[in-house]
């Protein structure tokens, strides 16, 4: 099941549920509404063996699981949470997804990333676009720049350069764009052509004037990532290695494009 608050609005059922339809797996996937402080009490009280977080509980997830994967102790932010009898395991998939949804453009002379937000989803992005890019310069984009104070933190144990800005002075300059803000949250942002590639993580279905400024083709949808941090929690949660491929995974991915 997923969880987080709100979640009515969660596509996570009906790519799971695709999934596992071609995998002949007898599960169930539904999502539920937890608020942010209750994880822990909602964990106990249910008999579920897998969970998909998304905010605000990712922080909570890592911070209650017994056990951490190894990028789950990097960034401090948690998605996947999987039950070992009375303990929970902790994973990030969200770095794979962010780095498969951005795989063509990563092969491309990247050298300026613009990361608008400093939450959960930024922090995944970051190393996610380091792990590829590692001589990337990222100019960080927030309402109030001490809250980037986690961001820059995980910027300097991975030794990449960083810039923090008000959303304000948000320019057009820069390759490529992920915006971890929702479609409302961007309404601060200058309203300037852009020529770079822009990852917009939010998938509300609204296009928003930020999003229109960018060309159509440079956009890749926030349903991305989600598809491909979905297929590696699934891994996860049929007993597997995350980097393990499922069976017939190729069909797997065909069904939950489908779903889409």
């Amino acid at each position: 099941m997923v969880l987080g608050d709100p979640i009515s609005h969660s596509l996570s059922p009906v790519i799971h549920r695709a999934a596992y339809k071609v995998l002949g797996f007898d599960w169930t996937y539904d999502a539920e509404q937890v608020a942010k402080g209750t994880l822990e009490e909602f964990l106990s009280s249910s008999n579920a063996d897998g969970f998909s977080v998304t905010m605000p509980l990712k922080y909570e997830a890592a911070a209650t699981s017994d056990h951490q994967h190894k990028l789950v102790q990097l960034t401090g932010v948690a998605n996947t949470l999987t039950r070992q009898g009375d303990s929970f395991s902790a994973y990030n998939t969200d770095v794979f997804g962010i780095t498969q949804a951005l795989s063509q453009v990563l092969k491309q002379n990247i050298e300026v990333v613009s990361l608008i937000g400093a939450g959960a989803t930024a922090k995944s992005a970051l190393l996610a676009i380091a792990t590829a890019k590692p001589n990337v310069l990222f100019d960080i984009y927030v309402r109030d720049e001490s809250r980037a104070a986690d961001l820059l933190e995980l910027a300097g144990e991975l030794d990449v350069f960083t810039g923090v800005h008000e959303l304000e002075e948000f320019s057009n300059f820069q390759h490529l764009t992920v915006n971890t803000l929702p479609s409302e949250g961007t309404a601060l942002l200058p309203a300037l052509e852009q020529a770079g590639y822009l990852l917009n993580v939010s998938y509300s279905g609204v296009t928003s004037a930020f999003e229109k400024s960018f060309a159509e083709s440079r956009v890749i949808s926030g349903k991305e990532m989600l598809l491909w941090q979905a297929l590696q929690q699934i891994r996860i949660f049929a007993g597997l290695n995350p980097e393990e491929h499922l069976t017939n995974e190729e069909a797997v991915i065909e069904a939950m494009f489908a779903a889409l």
